[in-house]
């Protein structure tokens, strides 16, 4: 399984309000909420750049934390270390992937998988790529000492070891349909073993850096300031040539700053989560906002099975109290769809017509109180109490907070907040003993390739790394499991397409949106993915000058 990320760190400073139904945009600033056939009309990129630009400000919602992929977490870290590092496959704005480091890969049976590396592939201190490499990186996944995010990814991995010529052998327990996903991402990458063991503890941090073989290369980085990563005229893909001279990644937590260096052109570029400035932005001349396909879902994450919310009616019931539409205007601008399944179309990676025929043959989820009130009813749920964990501090929690809130009142339940600070809210996501007593946390998680089992492994199946209050259903266990080692396609596809539709039924997590990707940038340029590729792939060698 791979590791989620949430919007629990988003240090933004929104300033919507949302009470009852939500609102609190202007009619101009918003689009209507997408709904009905997703995934068909938003395209992955953004119009080509012509030409090369000079230095860029690209913002991250805080500073970045490390450079080392296996601690890699969340937004900022995925951004900065995808401009610099390659993985042994390359994503694609699209959600597909292609040979990167590994230049083919083979599957001479169902339980092995055989790498063929380019050792043409320079470092940047001009070292080349060696299988010896690629095996010691994939192989710090697994390093307990190391305490990595991924190392159930190689859950079902025997071996991993450097085979006759320039080829990397993974021998595996069982077929595994998820790995070969997972090692587009952070898992995959690769890193110079010599560098990393002569850093020690040292690695990944400001004064141990990275060695990576990316199209930009790190120059420095100042923690409190920025980091700056500067083109690498030697990059070994010569179709992706980098067109910007360096990249200056910037921390901007403060919505207002971050704003106002957009409009003034001192950052020239983000990819925002939930903005509320969206409106503002759009209609100014010196930016671009550009929507796409993502791999982002927002939902009200169930931590706890034991008290209101232990009765399917009652989550049911929940859900159908949310005017989603309003919501996903107040947060997101209306950039996103009504949620027929928790996975964001964006995710169809593989078999589109067989999620998207499912798609359109699920409702779209209305708000209807007084079906909800009857549920509450049958499950003799009403005047029981719902805890909600949340942030006073990160308003955009807090609207999310409101809207279940509300929900909850209009059928009967009594609901309350526990608040944490924005600095320990993530602890209600790492720590048991802060989530006692609280039956759901508002947050947002997304997947780090484009498969909806991707998602769907991590809080519907038991041990998933983000089932918190041991959620069970077997049908859904099962397709998961089948759709994971089946060798068919499209076989797979149809099996996770099955276990979204009984997971929204059941409703282990109650979906809120599915937002789409947004990218703001500097009218002067263009070229960046508009869709996840910036979390996966070398998104940032796309981008130069507009004219």
């Amino acid at each position: 399984m791979m590791q989620s990320r949430h919007w629990a760190v988003l240090g933004t400073a929104a300033v919507i309000a949302v009470s009852g139904a939500g609102c609190g945009k202007q009619a101009s600033d918003t689009k209507p909420a997408a709904a009905a056939k997703a995934g068909s009309s938003l395209s992955p990129t953004t119009p080509a750049a012509k030409g090369d630009t000079g230095a860029l400000t690209w913002a991250t919602y805080r500073e970045v934390g490390t450079l080392d992929p296996i601690q890699a977490f969340d937004y900022p870290e995925n951004t900065v270390i995808t401009a610099m590092c390659d993985s042994l496959l390359q994503q694609q704005p699209d959600g597909s992937s292609k040979p990167g480091l590994a230049t083919k890969v083979e599957t001479p049976d169902p339980r092995t998988i055989v790498f063929t590396i380019n050792t043409g592939a320079k470092f940047w201190d001009g070292q080349n790529v060696t299988p010896a490499d690629v095996v010691y990186s994939l192989k710090r996944n697994t390093d307990p000492k190391l305490a990595g995010f991924y190392g159930a990814v190689f859950e079902s991995v025997d071996s991993i070891e450097a085979t006759a010529g320039n080829r990397v052998t993974i021998k595996l327990k069982q077929p595994d349909n998820w790995l070969l996903g997972e090692l587009s991402q952070m898992p995959g990458i690769v890193l110079e073993k010599a560098y990393v063991e002569s850093e020690g503890k040292a690695f990944g941090t400001p004064s141990g850096g990275t060695m990576c073989t990316g199209p930009f290369k790190l120059k420095s980085w100042r923690p409190g300031s920025d980091l700056t990563a500067v083109r690498n005229d030697a990059y070994w893909d010569t179709s992706l040539r980098p067109m910007a001279a360096s990249m200056v990644f910037k921390g901007a937590p403060d919505e207002s700053s971050l704003t106002s260096g957009l409009l003034t052109n001192e950052i020239t570029g983000f990819y925002p989560q939930p903005l509320t400035t969206l409106g503002q932005l759009k209609s100014s001349t010196a930016v671009t906002v550009q929507t796409g396909p993502s791999f982002a879902s927002d939902a009200f994450v169930i931590t706890s099975l034991t008290g209101a919310l232990k009765d399917v009616r009652v989550r049911q019931a929940l859900s159908m109290a949310i005017d989603r539409k309003a919501y996903i205007n107040a947060l997101y601008g209306g950039y996103g769809v009504l949620p027929r399944t928790l996975a964001n179309p964006g995710t169809w990676g593989y078999e589109r017509d067989v999620f998207r025929k499912d798609w359109n043959s699920l409702p779209e989820p209305t708000q209807d109180v007084a079906k909800a009130k009857q549920l509450v009813q049958q499950a003799g749920a009403t005047g029981k109490t719902i805890v909600i964990g949340t942030s006073s501090e990160i308003n955009p929690l807090q609207i999310e907070a409101e809207a279940i809130r509300q929900a909850a009142l209009s059928i009967g339940l009594k609901a309350k907040f526990k608040s944490a600070s924005a600095a320990n809210f993530i602890n209600f996501f790492t720590d048991a003993s802060a989530r006692k007593g609280v039956d759901g946390l508002v947050s947002g998680s997304y997947t780090d390739y484009a498969d909806p089992a991707a998602l769907y492994k991590l809080f519907a199946v038991k041990g998933g790394i983000l089932n918190y209050d041991d959620f069970e259903d077997l049908r859904i266990s099962a397709a998961l499991e089948r759709a994971r080692t089946v060798p068919d396609e499209r076989t797979r596809a149809e099996l996770t397409a099955r276990a979204g539709d009984l997971i929204m039924q059941t409703l282990p997590w109650i979906p809120l949106a599915d937002p789409d990707t947004i990218v703001i940038m500097d009218k002067r340029i263009t070229g960046a993915p508009a869709s996840f590729q910036y979390m996966g792939g070398p998104w940032a060698a796309t981008i130069g000058a507009s004219g």
